[in-house]
């Protein structure tokens, strides 16, 4: 907040009295020790302000106060208001004023016309003698102004960079390489042709030490982005030809850094960055969950490699009402806009906002808007799983239409590979502790919520989330947050229910 520095408001003769008489030397010592604290700027104007009896403010270029500076007294500006525009134009670089019983003194406090302002009011005798220190705080403010202007270019530089990093992370997981490679281009390093995909996580405050040291570590030669949804998250692109060296750094870097765990994809081409963060996701839930910091993900064969060619007629059938929509106004979202955002809300729930950039109530409105396209039921843990291996089956490019035979899911799913598939996605949880199985199970019937679960298994929700987090240590896979494999376990439970 902007705090109006008034003399009839502030500390008393009496209180002023001690700090005015004090040598003009010590006081200069504590404008320099002011100037150089955090809000510099402020600390100085208030000193000044006490030492002259009277109201001291810095105006901007837009001749506004100077954000988290005192805000400048009305009486004050009206007084000077009239030769702003002269001294800013270079016909003085200051004004000395008589406002009733008080002086105001306006001043450049730089050399550049676009230089703040110093304003300052006090009784004419204070004002004059105070003539020199006046002038050594307009040196130190200017100083000061020109340090924080050049940080805030920076930040402003550091928060372009991160966003350009995760509009390129952005359109890697949908699959659009030679656009993410053209954005990547104006920065460094160019984005390798296959990655490992990395997921540290650590307290937020410790993001920055993170993204130093793996930069550091692999030679300013990872894409390195800090999560969009998970701030807790940093995501590594490290170049595959070194896949054991990047893990390496990165078990380097959870040894120094308590409190960090990461997981690590397989090498994945450029184009399936999707699939290596998913990987990646779910290495870090067994690190999580597990003894160790790092972990590296168990490759398995997944459910789209079993599935023919007819699946993805399936999947365009099933997607057509999406992949056909033609938005009435060219401001609405068009089918690749919902698409993207169908996708990541089936990743990342509500989180999906903060993926897209976009706000919560757009988010919804778009995923009413797809409820409507469908004609589905967006909350049920079916629709969701047959929409997710759609557009995993989709995948892109999307170019032409595949030969459509008719064929349904449910053909799709029945053949031996795909039962076997299904049997080796629940064996581990077969051979672990026999609540677990029935646990899963409550959880997905109850749309993989845990209120319905915990009240089927007579638990609490705190003990049913505790079988869900071992669920996800057997099965080295994430559960409850997205990426989730909690579509992948929907089929295999259905499928390994399913008589032959």
């Amino acid at each position: 907040m902007r705090e109006v520095i008034n003399c009839d408001s502030g500390a008393s003769a009496a209180e002023q009295a001690p700090e005015a008489a004090r040598p003009e030397v010590e006081q200069l010592r504590g404008l320099q020790a002011d100037a150089a604290a955090p809000g510099g700027l402020a600390l100085v104007l208030r000193r000044l302000s006490r030492f002259v009896g009277g109201p001291a403010a810095l105006l901007g270029p837009d001749d506004r106060s100077v954000p988290e500076t005192p805000a400048v007294d009305p009486d004050l500006f009206a007084a000077v208001r009239e030769d702003l525009g002269r001294i800013r134009a270079g016909g003085a670089r200051s004004i000395t004023l008589h406002q009733r019983d008080r002086v105001v003194s306006a001043q450049l406090v730089g050399e550049q016309p676009d230089a703040p302002i110093l304003l300052v009011a006090a009784e004419e005798t204070a004002l004059r003698s105070a003539g020199e220190l006046i002038t050594d705080a307009a040196r130190l403010l200017w100083l000061r102004w020109r340090t924080d202007s050049a940080r805030g270019a920076l930040r402003r530089v550091d928060d372009s960079v991160t966003a350009i990093r995760e509009v390129v992370l952005h359109l890697l997981m949908l699959g659009r390489q030679d656009d993410a490679q053209r954005v990547a281009d104006t920065l460094r390093p160019r984005l390798p042709e296959s990655v490992t995909v990395c997921v540290i996580e650590s307290a937020v405050s410790a993001r920055d030490a993170v993204v130093a040291r793996i930069s550091e570590a692999t030679g300013d030669r990872a894409w390195i982005v800090r999560c969009p949804v998970y701030v807790e998250h940093t995501i590594v692109l490290a170049p595959g030809d070194r896949p054991d060296g990047a893990v390496r750094q990165v078990r380097g870097l959870a040894a120094e850094q308590p409190g960090v765990r990461a997981g690590a994809s397989q090498v994945v081409p450029l184009h399936d960055v999707g699939t290596g963060y998913a990987q990646a996701f779910h290495a870090l839930a067994v690190a999580r969950n597990g003894s160790g910091t790092v972990e590296v993900f168990t490759a398995q064969r997944d459910l789209v490699s079993l599935l023919g060619p007819a699946a993805r007629a399936w999947a365009e059938r099933t997607l057509s009402g999406l992949l056909d929509f033609e938005p009435r106004r060219a401001q609405d979202p068009d089918s690749g806009a919902l698409l993207s955002t169908l996708g990541s809300w089936l990743n990342f729930g509500t989180g999906a906002a903060r993926q897209l950039k976009i706000h919560r109530n757009t988010l919804t409105a778009r995923m009413r808007h797809v409820e409507r396209i469908l004609g589905s039921d967006l909350r049920d843990i079916g629709t969701q799983s047959r929409l997710h291996l759609a557009l995993q089956l989709l995948g892109p490019p999307r170019g032409l239409r595949a030969a459509d035979d008719g064929t349904e899911l449910l053909e799709l799913l029945t053949t031996a590979e795909v039962r076997a598939w299904a049997h080796r996605q629940l064996a581990p949880l077969l051979a672990a502790e026999g609540h677990l199985l029935a646990t899963l199970r409550a959880w997905l019937d109850g749309d993989a919520r845990l209120e319905p679960a915990a009240a089927t298994l007579g638990l609490s929700v705190p003990a049913a989330r505790k079988r869900l987090l071992r669920i996800e240590g057997v099965l080295e896979r994430s559960l409850l947050h997205g990426p989730s494999a909690r579509y992948e376990l929907y089929f295999a439970l259905h499928i390994n229910d399913s008589p032959d």
